[in-house]
């Protein structure tokens, strides 16, 4: 496909246009890269996030009546940024979140400390039981998929793994599953 306009790499991502798409891995990717690589970010961080954007725009505007505005660069890296700073907010939260663990360990010990301590384990443990318990009602294929991308193994090798037809349909596959996880989590909750 012949990219005459931004709403070409639109349609060419909605249609799988595989020729199209490589030239927006080529046009877009290194700069995704070095802008992750400036905030906080490694080359696996930029490449998941590329991608995890490329889905983002398939879910939200395939199928439907949407016309760009501006250029499909300009909607690509304000996704990007978005899901970049959601990320940093989430990783800086679980950070706090350790360093007050260490310093309530730390507090040689009132009861009351032992106690709230006590009950946080608690219901960190009741959470996080929970969490397995949804995560085995999902299909054998996502929570292998969910399994070996967290266990670090790249898109790739889990499409040859589980058979499927590339690292672009784990990664659509696995917004799919920890969509229904999320929602099967919040349901029994």
């Amino acid at each position: 496909m012949t990219v005459e306009n931004e709403q070409d790499y639109l349609h060419a991502l909605c249609g799988g246009d595989r020729v199209t798409i490589a030239g927006i891995y080529r046009e877009y990717a290194k700069k995704v890269q070095g802008w992750v690589l400036q905030n906080n970010g490694d080359v696996a961080d930029a490449k998941d996030l590329f991608q995890e954007s490329l889905i983002a725009i398939y879910d939200r505007y395939c199928g439907t009546d949407f016309t760009l505005t501006s250029s499909f660069g300009a909607l690509l890296f304000s996704i990007c940024k978005k899901q970049w700073y959601n990320r940093l907010r989430q990783k800086k939260r679980r950070e706090s979140v350790r360093n007050l663990v260490a310093e309530q360990y730390t507090d040689e010990g009132e009861e009351q400390d032992l106690l709230i301590m006590a009950e946080e384990a608690l219901a960190s443990k009741q959470r996080e039981d929970h969490m397995q318990q949804t995560f085995t009602l999902l299909s054998d294929q996502c929570q292998q998929i969910l399994s070996r991308l967290a266990k670090g193994q790249s898109g790739g090798d889990i499409a040859k793994a589980l058979n499927l037809t590339s690292a672009n349909a784990v990664y659509q596959a696995k917004h799919r599953c920890a969509d229904r996880w999320r929602r099967l989590f919040e349901k029994k909750n």
